[in-house]
């Protein structure tokens, strides 16, 4: 079957819009011989889309759409594809806004399909960076803190959020599960069906927790997460919970699954808490850099236009050159 990467869309809302958000679609999601299939919350073809493979999500499950555009967010494309059945394998999922939330992507994702699709069919599921941060992993105790009310860092969690788990999927968070890591989103990749079917099956009593059979709410989320206030337009809490359960099946079977980072490719065990850098591509930023530039725009504006000997040369001396790449960076006015 073919190698497909599916673009979960609101153009209206995200590209159409006169507001800060309304930016332009990513040519390098429009110029491409691969095979993209936009999947549209639209209701009609926009423009720029003319042309390209499109799929709409009304057309499949009007319920589900329903829940996604309240909800569930990218999970309302999972289940309509476990209902349905429509989607060619293998595939991964990203957004219109894949390159926005990962403008510390040295690279285009066309030089590395073949190496993603490589990877994918190894470990049977994937996932692709998100959110421009570094490499990590969360800790469960941290969030369980921030929770009960530490005031340094907000948290959507409450002690209720570590119990459901408990309650549904009989994991203690964090005596067990102590930490996931960083690759959020839902940018997700699947080698068959039957890995899809698998994973999302998983989350089955999650969904019958809070749905009823046509997909609308039977518990209210608000005891066990709340909106961040941080002004998200459209903001979904109940996606909040779903992030934080997103690596679970892995933990739960121990089974491993690799990334795509901006500092290389890499294999994770969540059960064991480990990660294996698998290759670093000649894009990739060093991790040493974007762990520093973690909220600057030298990744973004600076590292991916250096030429090889300025890398070479900032790599063997990075205290000194560290200092001359951050002015540059400072002075570079933001857009």
């Amino acid at each position: 079957m073919a190698e497909t990467i599916y673009v979960n869309t609101f153009y209206e809302l995200n590209h159409g819009s006169s507001d800060y958000r309304g930016k332009p679609l990513d040519p390098r999601l429009l110029d491409s011989d691969r095979n993209y299939v936009w999947f549209l919350i639209d209701k009609e073809v926009p423009e720029p889309l003319v042309g390209q493979r499109v799929l709409f999500e009304k057309d499949f499950d009007p319920r589900l759409a329903r829940a996604g555009a309240k909800h569930l967010a990218e999970w309302s494309f999972l289940l309509m594809e476990l209902e349905h059945g429509f989607a060619e394998y293998p595939f991964f999922l990203v957004s219109s806004r894949f390159y926005e939330k990962n403008f510390k992507l040295g690279g285009d994702l066309n030089t590395e399909w073949d190496r993603l699709f490589g990877y994918l069919r190894r470990y049977r599921w994937g996932y692709l960076p998100s959110y421009n941060r570094r490499l990590r992993w969360l800790n469960y105790e941290h969030e369980k803190q921030a929770a009960l009310g530490a005031k340094e860092e907000f948290s959507p969690f409450n002690r209720r959020s570590f119990t459901i788990v408990d309650d549904l999927f009989g994991v203690k968070i964090p005596a067990e599960y102590g930490a996931w890591t960083d690759f959020q989103c839902n940018y997700i990749g699947f080698a068959s069906r039957e890995d899809l079917v698998e994973y999302v099956e998983f989350y089955r009593p999650f969904f019958d927790h809070f749905f009823d059979a046509d997909w609308e709410l039977r518990r209210d989320p608000a005891p066990y997460v709340q909106n961040t206030l941080l002004h998200f337009r459209n903001e979904k809490p109940l996606t909040y919970l779903l992030e934080f359960i997103s690596h679970l099946f892995f933990y739960a079977h121990g089974l491993k699954f690799f990334g795509l980072h901006y500092t290389g490719y890499y294999e994770i065990d969540e059960r064991r808490g480990r990660l294996q850098r698998l290759e670093h591509p000649e894009w990739a930023t060093p991790s040493w850099i974007a762990s520093w530039v973690f909220h600057t725009r030298v990744v973004q504006e600076v590292w991916p236009s250096l030429t090889p000997a300025w890398r070479s040369r900032l790599i063997r001396g990075k205290a000194r050159l560290l200092g001359k790449l951050k002015r540059r960076a400072e002075r570079t006015p933001m857009a």
